[in-house]
């Protein structure tokens, strides 16, 4: 009962400062909005044919490395491999036109491989072969007969980023042959990665055709921005905690016959409240105005919004109560969003990073609650223990945060 009382006197102070509420709303659906069209995936008449990364290739060595460099690219979710018929006659003059012509349409990157990508490759030292980073960076893939040239549209650092990482890893795969070969150790990972999918078109096609073809782009926006957003109420709860010490609210508080944890609870719920106010907010406006699909079962959507609130929230009093000053509010705070947000796959795919940062990435509550989000969202038959393995996660998150945070109000 008392921490009902707080919260909603809190509720009622936080009505008053609308100005910040509309920005909470507003701000995310403007930069899903602009950072969503700025990709130039949004029109209907691309997202029909393909979804994701787009890459040609032009296969000018025929061999078996090259097919399994197409094959791992191909592998990655959201990444569409088109073969470039290479013609028989005049191959030298279309190599030469195809690696200086800058793709158009809906593809984004063209990889050339040269004629005699296998033969440079075995000529490696073993050294080189098991050293990528020596490899690409300091001889260029021209060096090893690729060549890259990106849409001859506005240049955009972050796909050609993500396009040679996507490259350079499965370079690694495919050469593992060649590597076993001269370094026995390798053998087992080789056997490992024999298997390699079908490279071409007709497999991503089939792939794309399985799932809905409208406008995806923000299947994956949404809700990423909707849960980076999330953890900014962390923030607004740190500078609320430190208006009411300056006012003196929190010592009276403190001094009242009212237990720590009622007064922890009762300051945490409004800004729950507030944080599933505008999850709901954020998906009904992403169905009504970007098309945004729910899912077959988007009655799942309910848990998710509320372990992502709670873990947010329980964050936001641990660190409301390890703040001391305003300054370290907004740089700490800040430092800790972006960081978690970036390694969580909030702005970039987590499939598109390297296995390493995926990993890490499961440190993060936001990856685990992107990770339902993905079940619920683009899986015609979402997986309920993929679902209750990620809410069970986010609510421990949320346990050990609120511990803490209670352990440091005490202290204080």
């Amino acid at each position: 009962m008392d921490a009902l009382k707080i919260t909603l006197k809190d509720l009622t102070l936080l009505s008053r400062d609308r100005r910040a509420l509309v920005i909470l709303v507003a701000m995310p659906m403007v930069i899903i909005a602009i950072v969503g069209s700025s990709t130039g995936r949004l029109r209907a008449n691309r997202e029909q044919s393909r979804q994701g990364l787009t890459i040609e290739v032009a296969d000018f060595d025929q061999s078996e490395t090259s097919r399994r460099l197409a094959g791992f690219l191909a592998a990655y979710e959201n990444v569409m491999v088109r073969r470039t018929e290479v013609a028989t006659e005049n191959a030298e003059s279309q190599l030469t036109e195809l690696q200086h012509e800058r793709p158009s349409g809906d593809i984004d990157v063209r990889l050339v491989i040269g004629p005699t990508f296998e033969t440079t490759l075995r000529e490696l030292s073993p050294t080189d072969l098991t050293s990528p980073e020596q490899t690409t960076p300091e001889r260029g893939m021209e060096s090893i007969k690729l060549s890259l040239t990106f849409n001859e549209s506005a240049a955009d650092p972050m796909m050609e980023g993500l396009a040679k990482m996507l490259i350079k890893l499965s370079m690694q795969k495919a050469l593992l042959p060649i590597i076993a070969e001269k370094v026995p150790m390798f053998r087992g990972a080789a056997n490992r990665a024999k298997n390699i999918p079908e490279p071409w078109e007709n497999t991503a096609a089939a792939k794309s055709a399985s799932t809905d073809t409208g406008n995806r782009v923000y299947q994956f926006f949404i809700p990423s921005y909707t849960v980076l957003f999330v953890f900014f109420l962390v923030n607004i709860m740190g500078r609320s905690f430190l208006d009411e010490r300056d006012m003196g609210t929190l010592r009276r508080l403190r001094i009242s016959p009212i237990s720590a944890t009622s007064i922890l609870i009762g300051k945490t719920l409004p800004f729950m409240v507030l944080s599933l106010v505008q999850t709901s907010i954020l998906m009904i406006s992403g169905k009504l105005l970007f098309g945004m699909s729910w899912g077959p079962q988007p009655w799942l959507l309910i848990p998710i919004m509320l372990c992502t609130s709670a873990a947010a929230t329980s964050l936001g009093l641990m660190f409301s109560t390890l703040a001391k000053t305003e300054s370290q509010v907004s740089s700490f705070g800040n430092l800790i969003l972006l960081s978690s947000a970036g390694i969580s796959g909030c702005l970039v795919p987590r499939a598109w990073m390297p296995p390493l940062s995926q990993k890490i990435s499961l440190m993060t509550p936001h990856a685990w609650a992107l990770d339902a989000y993905s079940e619920v969202l683009t899986k015609d038959t979402p997986s309920l223990n993929v679902i209750g393995l990620s809410c069970g996660v986010l609510l421990g998150f949320s346990l050990f945060f609120f511990l803490v945070g209670q352990y440091r109000f005490r202290r204080d």
